[in-house]
């Protein structure tokens, strides 16, 4: 592939790593990649392919996905469960002021609110724990760097 910038390079790996996660044919690959970026070569696919299944890329992707990938996870279930406690919420209203009360959905809405809010809590309880592994993961990253610099020098 001719001149393409860093940011091009990456974005077609990731293309390419996309190609391998849903386990697509090289023909399969070749069209997605020239259909979200622009055509490439078999042989400049096989090549990124490899170079994307190297073990450094690997630890460069899990990495990332530590440290990003799973704090927005953790930060999208936590707005989930709060979603469905607020929702539940609203409905015990509902049902509280209602004529006549059904008394068992009441209760139904009650165990639903509670079971939630702990889940919530046990989520939030978690928030800390994962920023203290993720400042662990940067400082170990920020190690290695100063190591390789070091040893270049």
């Amino acid at each position: 592939m001719a001149d393409i910038t860093e940011t091009e390079s990456k974005f077609l790996n990731e293309l390419v790593m996309d190609c391998i996660t849903y386990r697509l044919t090289e023909k399969e690959a070749l069209e997605y990649i020239e259909t979200r970026f622009k055509a490439i070569s078999i042989s400049s696919y096989k090549l990124r392919k490899a170079r994307v299944l190297s073990d450094e890329t690997t630890n460069v992707w899990l990495n990332h996905f530590t440290r990003i990938g799973f704090v927005k996870n953790h930060q999208q279930d936590i707005e989930t469960i709060r979603k469905l406690r607020d929702d539940s919420i609203r409905q015990l209203f509902i049902e509280q002021i209602s004529k006549p009360r059904d008394e068992y959905k009441i209760l139904k809405l009650k165990v639903d609110i509670r079971d939630n809010t702990q889940l919530l809590s046990e989520l939030n309880l978690g928030t800390p724990i994962i920023s203290a592994i993720k400042a662990k993961l940067e400082q170990k990253q920020i190690d290695s760097n100063t190591k390789a610099i070091q040893v270049s020098q």
